[in-house]
């Protein structure tokens, strides 16, 4: 049995310097290496160097006939790292590498679909687990625009969400506000898009366009409902 979710991710860091540091667009005809590197995995030993029948990412359309970004992966397969609904799928990880052994939370920040419903989920450190900061429901062949911008810092650091272009409110129970602030770069931290886990069904997913930039003004405004700050 398939499913699809179809994710158009656009990431936003904070620095000093204004740069888009990543634009692609399938529709421009860009090459999928314009994205990143590639990480594909079917169980803790078994890592492909190179796409499968069964796992891959390449150039092709959507099941309109849109050029996209093509992720698909087999069942019981664990990971498609670029980035159905199964449980457990993770669709955006803000991936930490170093700091784990001092404390550092594994996945300061992560897109997570559960029980047909996708959550912002955040892990302050490595004792407490990741928590759903705001969710809502999702469904199959559906085209879902996200717009994140993080200050990456590990003292007063922040994240907003921008959900098809509208921002959402963050935060647990009642305590919602438009920005979560805590600790968002607990060492090396890297964005990583795609399939991972949810290894139950068989599963693609269709990137449109990515973006990672400095400012707002360096990318699509449309991801921040106009927002050119």
């Amino acid at each position: 049995m398939r499913f699809q979710i179809i994710f158009t991710l656009l990431w936003l860091s904070n620095s000093a310097i204004s740069k888009l540091l990543v634009d692609f667009n399938a529709e421009r005809g860009d090459d999928i290496s314009k994205i990143g590197r590639v990480n594909l995995q079917r169980d803790l030993e078994e890592r492909p160097k190179q796409n499968t029948v069964d796992v891959y990412i390449k150039a092709g359309n959507d099941w309109r006939g849109v050029k996209s970004a093509h992720f698909h992966r087999e069942k019981d397969y664990r990971r498609f790292a670029l980035g159905a609904i199964p449980d457990s799928l993770m669709v955006w990880q803000w991936k930490e590498y170093e700091a784990n052994i001092k404390g550092g939370a594994n996945i300061p920040l992560s897109l997570e679909v559960k029980h047909k419903t996708i959550s912002l989920e955040y892990q302050a450190d490595s004792d407490s687990g990741r928590k759903a900061q705001w969710t809502t429901d999702v469904k199959p062949n559906t085209v879902y625009n996200v717009g994140l911008e993080i200050l990456a810092k590990s003292s007063a650091g922040h994240v907003k969400l921008y959900w098809n272009g509208e921002q959402v409110l963050l935060g647990e129970k009642d305590k919602k506000e438009k920005m979560l602030t805590g600790n968002m770069f607990p060492g090396r931290s890297d964005p990583k898009i795609g399939i991972y886990r949810g290894e139950a069904v068989e599963t693609d997913s269709f990137v449109y366009q990515f973006q990672i930039g400095t400012e707002q003004k360096d990318v699509d405004g449309k991801y921040f409902g106009g927002d050119r700050r």
